[in-house]
């Protein structure tokens, strides 16, 4: 099936681009960018001439590295400032009113965007999951086509084509520019490049952004006939990818072929892992031969909203016109934050308790009225353990419990006489111990809550604040990290899995 209309991609609740996650965000995971370098590396770049950073860019010497690294002439190569800047080029090179571009879809959302820019039709070719839609792909090739995009490993599902499926492409469309973005070529199991170099209709792009860690840097390089780099070398600026980004780039590639194989093996063994975990969890990964693992749950917003309150920001995204809506976890290849990245999706998504403050989720002790009747707490208390933690004396916390029939529901209560008060993690901790719990949800209403439940790798849910000052409350509860600010406690278990 082929469609000949917009199918492209964005992130949830988002514009194209990389939202900016809540500012309680430490671990960015929704990026792909892969680890930075080590610092000895870093030593050796303070060593880079000064002068680099107020020259245009002029010399070939990493153009030159990379065509005698893949077994071509230089003349075969152009730098750009990123695989992005190169796409760009390609579209404005080869297309315009009249002619379609094919584009596997779901895929990288800045192609689409290229496509139009250049006046051009894109022609969507639907890749929701499964292996490479080859015959699709063939059957919507025509003497229109200017450009047939292959993105594989694929962004943002890590699905992959074969050498077949790139050769077959070629060969139907001598016509068109094949165009291979092979952006995580170093995490896959086939790399693609030297079949692509041998098809006289194929332009493979890749990148320092991703495995070689300089995203920052903005370096690109496109390989392929020494006609249609001359092509793209018309299109653009001659000062694209500065002087010392070349210059650190080329570095990198001198350097850093031991880290480039470390971090790609323990990304790949995190992917193996976190496919594992997920597949656990309900949460339907993608086979990925990416950076990242692409995962279905039931509702993705959530799982990216529950994340960011742990601190871990993850790409929600919403297909149009596909059912195949998801979130891409970037994989750290560290394994202290791929622990921590494992302990928070248990707890979003299999959580063994819940917890909720007393004053302002469960009772308002100033105007002696319960937030939450006995039932509805009774029904949460059904489905899992029900912790109480509030800063409240024992007794006071046990009487007004007991007055509004509540405390026949709470497995445990920590008072202010067993713990620190909040926003310290001790009195949530304390409360996981008692329920023998490592995962759990936290209902507050204030940032103490949301901190103390944080701090404890506790999903942390606030209470939607109403009248005078709601909005600066509000506010405030999302930067302290909230996960969501919800109505109260019915609302928190519609959440529940």
């Amino acid at each position: 099936m082929v469609e000949v209309q917009s199918a492209g991609c964005v992130p949830v609740g988002a514009a194209p681009g990389i939202p900016a996650p809540p500012a309680a965000v430490d671990l960015r995971l929704d990026g792909n960018q892969g680890r930075p370098p080590s610092a000895a590396f870093w030593r050796e770049v303070a060593r880079l001439p000064v002068e680099l950073l107020r020259a245009y860019p002029s010399g070939h010497a990493l153009a030159a590295a990379l065509a005698a690294r893949h077994g071509v002439t230089p003349d075969r190569v152009l730098l750009g400032a990123g695989a992005d800047e190169l796409l760009d080029r390609v579209c404005r090179a080869v297309l315009e009113p009249g002619r379609q571009a094919v584009l596997p879809v779901p895929t990288f959302e800045m192609l689409e965007r290229y496509v139009g820019l250049a006046g051009a039709e894109p022609v969507t070719v639907p890749w929701p999951d499964g292996d490479f839609p080859r015959a699709a792909v063939l059957a919507a090739i025509t003497a229109r086509t200017g450009l047939v995009a292959v993105v594989s490993p694929n962004n943002p599902t890590g699905l992959w084509a074969s050498a077949d499926d790139l050769r077959a492409i070629a060969a139907a469309a001598p016509h068109a520019l094949v165009v291979l973005d092979h952006a995580y070529a170093e995490f896959a199991a086939e790399d693609l490049t030297a079949v692509a170099l041998t098809l006289p209709n194929v332009l493979v792009v890749r990148t320092f952004s991703k495995a070689w860690g300089l995203a920052g840097l903005r370096v690109g390089y496109a390989i392929g006939p020494a006609t249609v780099i001359r092509w793209l070398a018309a299109v653009g600026s001659p000062f694209t990818a500065g002087a010392f980004a070349r210059a650190v780039a080329l570095l990198r590639l001198q350097t850093g072929a031991d880290e480039l194989r470390e971090h790609v093996t323990a990304a790949v063994r995190e992917r193996e892992l976190l496919a594992a975990q997920v597949q656990a969890l309900g949460l339907r990964p993608l086979p990925s031969q990416g950076n990242f693992v692409f995962v279905r749950p039931r509702d993705p917003d959530w799982l990216r909203d529950a994340l960011a309150g742990l601190g871990i920001a993850v790409r929600a995204f919403a297909f149009r016109g596909l059912a195949a809506d998801g979130v891409r976890i970037t994989l750290p290849a560290d394994a202290a934050a791929f622990a921590r990245l494992q302990h928070a999706l248990a707890a979003a998504c299999a959580p063994e308790a819940v917890l909720c403050d007393l004053d302002g989720v469960l009772v308002d002790i100033e105007q002696r009225r319960a937030l939450v009747d006995g039932p509805g707490l009774a029904a949460l208390a059904a489905r899992l353990p029900l912790g109480v933690v509030t800063g409240c004396p024992r007794r006071l916390a046990e009487s007004v419990l007991r007055q509004h029939g509540l405390l026949a529901h709470v497995r445990a209560l920590v008072c202010a006489e067993d713990a620190p008060p909040k926003p310290d993690p001790t009195p949530v901790r304390r409360c996981l111990q008692l329920l023998g719990a490592t995962r759990a949800w936290f209902l507050g209403d204030n940032p103490g809550d949301v901190q103390s439940a944080r701090g404890a790798g506790v999903v942390p849910l606030a209470v939607l604040p109403h009248g005078v000052g709601a909005e600066q409350h509000a506010a405030t509860l999302r930067a302290a990290g909230a996960a969501r600010l919800i109505e109260g406690v019915t609302a928190m278990a519609a959440l529940l899995p």
